[in-house]
């Protein structure tokens, strides 16, 4: 009698416990912020049977030179000192079985350079700021004249080895990336000038647990998003004009400018009642970017 009583108070206190679970708060954060990027290629190309072949390695360092956040929950800004933020190293394969389709596959290691130390001081382990990229693409090309149009469609998945609440975020993060572009050759010069535009959209993130509990507070009340649902979103979108320089047949540089606005949404679980804590984040960025290529 005691052990059902026991179970038939659990029973009771379960939908309490549920029920009190809700959004806690949310904050709407905006980070300005302007980076320098170096890039290396190489390039190995291939025919066969008149078809293209080629396979592509690169390493891509990234310094983060400015990064300020304003907070409204806060209701302050928080200034970060230039830093070391990532490298990318890339090796890749693709096929243009055509000259208007060229289909490809790369892998990329990635290594987060703000995440090596905690807060304290100590080292964290490798899964921390390690991640691993896996992609495949196809583009659609186009020539007249001087001039060269692509579209381009990229499916991306970036995988974490580190344990997370799968209701924060995935451990696989997919997203689908569209870039159109335009290129113009300078007659009589070895000089190609190109602008592009790429939109970065989410396919994957949690939805489920924030669109049960995010309805209501924690105190059960009605919030904003009543009635509402979230769902899968645009994340980035990337304006790009550039201009490469082939200074030998095999040799390149390349010089760009690019204007980024981003955005994500920041689900944080409590571990105490499972309340939500939402953060609205879009960042503005610029980048410069210097690359070297070499193809033979």
């Amino acid at each position: 009698m005691k052990r059902l009583a026991f179970v038939s108070v659990l029973i009771l206190l379960l939908p309490l416990s549920v029920g009190a679970q809700g959004l806690k708060s949310e904050d709407y954060t905006t980070t300005h912020l302007a980076e320098m990027r170096v890039e290396v290629g190489f390039t190995k190309h291939f025919k066969v049977h008149n078809q293209g072949i080629n396979i592509h390695l690169s390493e891509e360092i990234y310094s983060r030179l400015h990064e300020s956040t304003y907070s409204e929950l806060a209701e302050n800004t928080e200034e970060v000192a230039p830093y070391f933020r990532r490298s990318y190293t890339t090796i890749g394969l693709s096929y243009t079985p055509i000259p208007y389709l060229r289909i490809g596959a790369d892998y990329t290691l990635k290594v987060y350079g703000n995440k090596f130390t905690a807060s304290n001081g100590a080292a964290k382990p490798a899964d921390e700021f390690l991640r691993h990229r896996v992609a495949v693409y196809a583009t659609a090309q186009y020539s007249v004249d001087e001039w060269k149009f692509s579209l381009r469609e990229k499916l991306d998945l970036n995988i974490r080895t580190d344990s997370v609440n799968t209701n924060e975020c995935p451990p696989a993060d997919l997203t689908l990336r569209h870039k159109v572009q335009a290129q113009y050759s300078i007659p009589g010069k070895p000089l190609k000038a190109y602008a592009s535009v790429e939109l970065w959209n989410t396919l994957n993130q949690p939805t489920d647990y924030l669109n049960a509990y995010a309805g209501i507070d924690n105190n059960g009340n009605p919030t904003a998003y009543a009635g509402k649902t979230f769902g899968q979103y645009l994340s980035e979108v990337r304006a790009q004009v550039g201009l490469t320089w082939r200074v030998d047949k095999c040799n390149s540089l390349g010089f760009a400018y690019r204007f980024m606005y981003g955005y994500s949404r920041d689900v944080n679980i409590t571990k105490a009642k499972q309340h939500i804590e939402l953060s609205h984040d879009r960042s503005f960025g610029h980048y410069l970017i210097v690359s070297y290529d070499l193809d033979w």
